[in-house]
C-alpha cells in the first residue's frame, strides 16, 4: 500500500506542515502503527526528505482537471475548520459501472474507518502497516481525522458503506505521502485508482506536486495501481522496499489512461440501463393513456426477453403483466426500474428502488425541475444507493438488439433496429429524428433520451457507443452539457472510429451570457459548443432535415476525397443555386480541368456547358447524364458530386444518377442527388446490385445537399488533421502569474479587473509583448510621465466600475503637451471623485492592423480562446474563431486561417508569427491560472514585422 512516513512526528514538520497544520502520526509513541514496512526506522524518512529537496518540482498542472491550481495557503472547509480543502462531495464510476460517493473524511467517520481496517486480512494488514498487530490504530486514525491535523483524507462509499479511504500526509518541498486502504471485497473495482485521482486533484490545489511513498516490493497490487494512473512514476528499490515518486504532472499517457477508465466505467454503468435482465415499471396505471402502461406495451412489442413486473397497488395485472403493491414488495431484485409516478411520489419511489437493490432507473416523470431541490435530491439518492439514473423528463431508452430488445419508451411504434446511436435531451427531437431516419431505411442501435440529465448525460452515452461494435454512427442532441470538456475527450475517441453528429439547439441571442468584455460577449452558448465540437470531431447541423441528409450521406456514401465539388444539372438555374449553396457551406466549386471538360463534351449534347456547374441541357438522356456523372466521378480533381435533376416535358435524367452511382460503387467519391420536385425531405435511392450499406440520398433543396456534403468534408478534414504538438510558449512563469492573481484576490476577495501595474506583471509572466506605460494617480505624475516619453502619448483613465474607457470619455490621444496630460488627469480625477483609481500614460504607437486575442473561462468547457478583428469595431467586423485551451500548433494554424483576415494579399504581409505567439500565450495563461475569468488583448496592433498589445484587460474570480 502507499504509506506515509514511518518515522516519528518530526517527519511531517517543516514548510508544508506549517502551511497545513501539524500532524504527529505516532502521537509520540514509537510503537504507533506504520503503513508499509515492518520497521520504524528514521533513515527512510530522512532519505525521502533528501530526495524531496533534490528533486525538481513537477509542472503545476492538475491531473484531473485541465487547469492547475493556485499555490498558496489552503482554504478551510466550513464543516471541518482547520482541515485542508479537498475535493467536494462527488462521485466516481467504478470499473463495473457502480457509483461510489467520494467526500472528505472527518472525525465523525472514525468508526466507519476503523471498521474498514477491521475487514483487512492478515496479509493486507502486513502490507498496510508492516506488522500484523499495529499499535494504537484507533489513536492514529483519530489524530489523522482531527481538525487541524494537516492530513487530507478522502473516503469512498458504495451504497452507504465506507469501502476505501486515502490519506495525504504533508511533507516539505511540495511533496506529500499517500496512504490507501481498500476493502478486500471491493478490490478490482477501480476504487484505489479513483481515490488517488481525486487525491491528486486536491493535492495540487494545496500546492503539492509529488506523491512520495514506500511500498514493500512484494506489494505488486499497489505498484500496479500507481503505475496504471498514467502519471510519471520513479521507482527505486532498497532493502526490499520500493521508493515511489509520483509526479502530479499529466501528459498524453495520463489523459489517455484516464479517458479509458472513464469510458469503460461509464459503458459498464449503462449495462443495467440498456441490457437489463429484468424490468419493473413503477407507476403503471390502468388507464389506456397511462405512460407506465404504454411502456409495458412497448416492452412487449419490442420482444424484450427478460422478466417484466409492474408496481400498482390497485390491481393484480396490467397488460398481462403481474403487479405488486410497492417496490419493496417485489418478489425479486430487478436490474432496471422505469418510474412513471407523479412528482410528489417520485422521491419516495426512487428511495424505495435503492433500498430494494435496483441497479438503474429510467425516470419518465416530468415537471421535476420546477420543484426546488428535487433534482439534487434524486441525484443524491441514486448516488447513495449506487444506481445510475436516466432522466427525469425522458421519453425512455431503447436498447441494442434486433430480434428482441429493450424498449422503455412511450413513442408511437417500435423504432426499427439498425446501427445509428442517438442520445437526445428532448424526447420530441428523438422521435422526430428516428422517424426521418426510418424513411432512409436506417434504424437504431441504441436510443437514450437523457431528459433533464440529473445523472446520465450525453458523455456517458457516447462512451456506450464507443464500446458498442453495433453502432456505426452516433448522433448527439444536448441543449446543455455540464461537462463539455469531458464530452470532448470521449467524443474525440469515438469520432476516430465512427462519425459523430450533433443537432444544435439553444443558439439564439437569448442564449448569450451577460458579459462586459468583447471576448466574453462573443462566447455565446453556440460558440462554446462549436469550439468543443470542433475539438471532439463532432460535426454539427442546425435542423432535423439537414441531420437526416447528413446521416444518410455518411451511412450510404464514402467520405469526400478532398477535391472540388462538381455540380451537374439538366437545369442551368438549379445548378447555379447549387453552386451558391456550396459556397455558403464553405465548399469549393472550382473550374474543371480541360481533360475533364473534353470528356464531358464528348458524351453530352452539343449545347451543353462543361464548366462547373455542368449544365447538360434539358434534352439530355439518362444515358448521357450517367456518362457525364461517371466522367466527373473518374476525375482526380473531383472530391464529391452534387447531381441536380428536374423532370421536363422532354425527359428526366434521374435514372442516370442511380446508374452511374451504381457503376461507381467502390470508388471514393460521394454522390448526393437533388430532386427539387420530390415531396420527402430526404429519400433513399437504392443501388441495384450494390452492397446493402451503399445507397444514395436524394433531397429536394440544393442547400440541404450542400450542407450534408460540408458535414462529410469536415469529417474527412478532422480525420486527416495533424495532431499538432501541445504548445508551451517559451519564457512563461506560472509562479509569477499566480502571484499576481493572488495579490489581486487579496485586495479584492470577490474578484476584480486588474489595474495597469498588475496587468504589467501578468504580461511579463506570460511573455506577452505589450506597449509599456506609466501608472500615475495625480496630475504632477502624469506631466512627468508624458515628458519622459518625448513624443505624443495616450492617456487612459481608470475609474472603478468603468471598463470601456473610450465609451466613458477616459481615453485621450494624441497628447503632445505634458501639461495637457496633467490637466486631463486633474479633470478625470475630479469628476470621478472616490472612484478614481489612476491613469496610464503610454507612447502612441504607429498604426497597424488591429486584432483581438482573448480568452474566457466557461463553467462547462473551461478556457475558450478567441481570435478575430479588434479595435472599437471588434464586435461588428469580420469572423471570430474560437478554440478550447490548451492549444496545439494545429489549433493555432486553424484559428489563423479561420478568421479570413490573413488570406488576402494584405493579410499575407502581416506578422503572422507574432499573432500566433500572442494567441498561444493568452491560451496558456487562461489554462494555467484558473482564477482568470477573462483576458483580452484588444487591440493587438500588427504590422509586417511586429505584433504588440496596445490595450490589455483581465478579470480574476476566486475558484472553488
Amino acid at each position: 500500500m502507499v504509506r506515509p512516513s514511518a518515522s516519528g512526528g518530526g517527519t511531517h514538520r517543516g514548510r508544508k506542515a506549517a502551511r497545513w497544520g501539524t500532524y504527529d502520526p505516532c502521537g509520540g509513541c514509537p510503537g504507533a502503527p506504520r503503513l508499509a514496512t515492518s520497521r520504524c526506522s528514521r533513515v527512510p524518512a530522512q532519505r525521502r526528505r533528501d530526495r524531496a529537496r533534490s528533486s525538481a518540482a513537477a509542472a503545476p498542472v492538475s491531473p484531473v482537471t485541465t487547469s492547475p491550481a493556485t499555490t498558496g495557503p489552503p482554504t478551510t472547509g466550513p464543516e471541518h475548520p482547520g482541515q485542508p480543502a479537498a475535493a467536494p462531495l462527488g462521485r466516481v464510476l467504478l470499473t463495473d459501472g457502480l457509483v461510489a460517493v467520494v467526500r472528505p473524511l472527518a472525525a465523525g467517520d472514525l468508526a466507519d474507518l476503523l471498521a474498514l481496517h477491521g475487514r483487512l486480512g492478515e496479509r493486507d494488514r502486513y502490507l498496510r502497516f508492516g506488522t500484523l498487530h499495529p499499535a494504537d490504530l484507533a489513536g492514529h486514525l483519530e489524530r489523522a481525522l482531527a481538525p487541524g491535523s494537516g492530513v487530507l483524507s478522502l473516503g469512498a462509499r458504495v451504497r452507504g458503506r465506507l469501502v476505501a479511504a486515502v490519506h495525504l500526509y504533508p511533507l516539505g518541498d511540495d511533496a506529500g505521502e499517500a496512504a490507501l486502504v481498500v476493502d478486500p471485497s471491493w478490490r478490482d473495482h477501480g476504487l484505489g485508482t479513483a481515490l488517488l485521482e481525486d487525491l491528486a486533484a486536491a493535492a495540487v490545489r494545496l500546492g503539492v506536486r509529488r506523491f512520495v511513498a514506500e511500498v514493500l516490493a512484494e506489494n505488486g497490487r499497489m505498484i500496479e495501481v500507481l503505475t496504471d494512473l498514467g502519471l510519471p512514476v520513479d521507482l527505486a528499490r532498497e532493502d526490499g522496499v520500493l521508493h515511489v515518486d509520483v509526479r502530479l504532472h499529466p501528459d498524453s499517457r495520463y489523459a489517455a489512461a484516464s479517458e479509458d477508465r472513464y469510458r469503460q466505467a461509464a459503458a459498464a454503468g449503462l449495462r443495467a440501463v440498456l441490457t437489463p435482465q429484468s424490468v419493473a415499471v413503477v407507476g403503471a396505471g390502468r388507464g389506456e393513456h397511462s405512460i407506465g402502461r404504454a411502456v409495458l406495451r412497448s416492452l412487449r412489442a419490442a420482444g424484450f426477453p427478460g422478466a417484466v413486473v409492474a408496481v400498482n397497488p390497485h390491481t393484480d395485472r396490467i397488460e398481462d403483466v403481474p403487479c405488486w403493491p410497492s417496490v419493496a414488495a417485489l418478489p425479486c431484485t430487478v436490474d432496471l426500474a422505469v418510474v412513471a409516478v407523479p412528482v410528489p411520489a417520485l422521491a419516495g419511489a426512487v428511495e424505495q428502488c435503492g433500498a430494494r437493490g435496483v441497479r438503474a432507473l429510467v425516470v419518465l416523470t416530468s415537471g421535476v425541475s420546477g420543484v426546488p431541490g428535487l433534482p439534487e435530491r434524486l441525484r443524491a439518492t441514486a448516488d447513495r444507493w449506487g444506481m445510475r439514473l436516466v432522466g427525469p423528463n425522458t421519453v425512455g431508452v431503447v436498447g441494442p438488439g434486433r430480434a428482441a430488445r429493450l424498449d422503455t419508451s412511450f413513442a408511437p411504434g417500435v423504432p426499427p433496429p439498425g446501427d445509428v446511436g442517438l442520445v437526445a435531451q428532448s424526447g420530441g427531437v428523438a422521435i422526430a429524428a428516428v422517424t426521418g431516419w426510418a424513411r432512409l431505411g436506417l434504424g437504431l442501435s441504441t436510443l437514450v433520451s437523457v431528459g433533464d440529465a440529473v445523472d446520465v448525460g450525453a458523455r456517458d452515452v457516447l462512451a456506450w457507443f464507443d464500446e458498442d461494435p453495433g453502432t456505426a454512427l452516433a448522433v448527439l442532441h444536448a441543449e446543455g452539457e455540464a461537462d463539455l470538456r469531458g464530452l470532448v475527450r470521449t467524443a474525440a475517441h469515438l469520432a476516430a472510429r465512427i462519425p459523430v453528429l450533433a443537432l444544435r439547439s439553444g443558439s439564439s441571442e437569448a442564449g448569450r451570457r451577460a458579459a462586459v468584455s468583447h471576448t466574453a460577449r462573443s462566447v455565446t452558448a453556440r460558440v462554446v459548443r462549436d469550439a468543443a465540437y470542433t475539438a471532439g470531431g463532432i460535426q454539427a447541423v442546425d435542423g432535423l432535415t439537414d441531420l437526416a441528409a447528413a446521416v444518410g450521406l455518411l451511412r450510404g456514401q464514402p467520405l469526400p476525397a478532398g477535391g472540388t465539388v462538381a455540380i451537374v444539372s439538366n437545369a442551368g438555374g438549379s445548378g447555379v443555386l447549387a453552386a451558391d449553396a456550396c459556397a455558403a457551406a464553405g465548399l469549393a466549386v472550382d473550374p474543371l480541368p480541360d481533360p475533364v471538360r473534353r470528356r464531358l463534351a464528348a458524351v453530352l449534347p452539343p449545347l451543353a456547358v462543361t464548366a462547373n456547374p455542368v449544365d447538360t441541357g434539358a434534352l439530355v438522356t439518362p444515358e448521357q447524364f450517367a456518362a457525364a456523372l461517371t466522367a466527373l466521378l473518374d476525375a482526380p480533381s473531383v472530391g464529391a458530386v452534387l447531381a441536380v435533376t428536374v423532370p421536363t416535358a422532354v425527359g428526366d435524367p434521374a435514372d442516370g444518377v442511380v446508374a452511374a452511382a451504381t457503376a461507381a460503387v467502390g470508388g471514393g467519391v460521394p454522390v448526393i442527388a437533388v430532386r427539387p420536385t420530390q415531396a420527402e425531405a430526404a429519400a433513399r435511392l437504392d443501388l441495384p446490385g450494390a452492397p446493402g450499406e451503399r445507397f444514395l440520398v436524394s433531397v429536394p433543396d440544393p442547400g440541404t445537399a450542400a450542407r450534408a456534403l460540408a458535414v462529410a468534408d469536415r469529417r474527412r478534414a478532422w480525420l486527416h488533421r495533424g495532431e499538432g504538438r501541445p504548445l508551451l510558449p517559451a519564457g512563461v512563469d506560472v509562479v509569477a502569474a499566480r502571484a499576481v492573481v493572488g495579490a489581486v484576490l487579496a485586495r479584492a476577495p470577490g474578484g476584480d479587473w486588474l489595474r495597469p501595474p498588475e496587468l504589467d506583471r501578468l504580461c511579463r509572466a506570460a511573455g506577452l509583448d505589450a506597449v509599456p506605460g506609466t501608472w500615475v494617480v495625480d496630475p504632477a505624475a502624469a506631466r512627468e510621465a508624458a515628458a519622459a516619453v518625448r513624443g505624443p502619448v495616450a492617456v487612459k483613465g481608470w475609474v472603478a466600475g468603468v471598463l470601456h474607457k473610450g465609451d466613458a470619455g477616459l481615453l485621450r490621444l494624441p497628447v503632445t503637451d505634458p501639461a495637457e496630460a496633467g490637466r486631463t488627469v486633474a479633470e478625470w480625477s475630479g469628476r470621478a471623485g472616490e472612484r478614481w483609481l489612476g491613469a496610464l500614460v503610454q507612447p502612441v504607437v504607429p498604426p497597424g492592423d488591429e486584432f483581438l486575442v482573448g480568452a474566457v473561462r466557461d463553467p462547462a468547457a473551461g478556457p475558450v480562446v478567441a481570435l478575430g478583428p479588434g479595435g472599437r469595431a471588434a464586435d461588428a467586423l469580420g469572423h471570430r474563431v474560437h478554440r478550447l485551451a490548451p492549444l496545439t500548433t494545429g489549433d493555432v494554424e486553424e484559428a489563423l486561417e479561420g478568421t479570413g483576415l490573413l488570406g488576402t494579399a494584405h493579410g499575407r504581409g502581416l506578422y503572422r508569427a507574432g499573432i500566433a505567439d500572442a494567441l498561444a500565450r493568452v491560451a496558456w495563461l487562461a489554462d494555467a491560472v484558473p482564477e482568470i475569468a477573462e483576458v483580452e488583448l484588444n487591440p493587438l496592433v500588427v504590422s509586417a514585422s511586429d505584433a504588440r498589445a496596445l490595450d490589455v484587460r483581465a478579470r480574476v474570480l476566486p475558484t472553488g
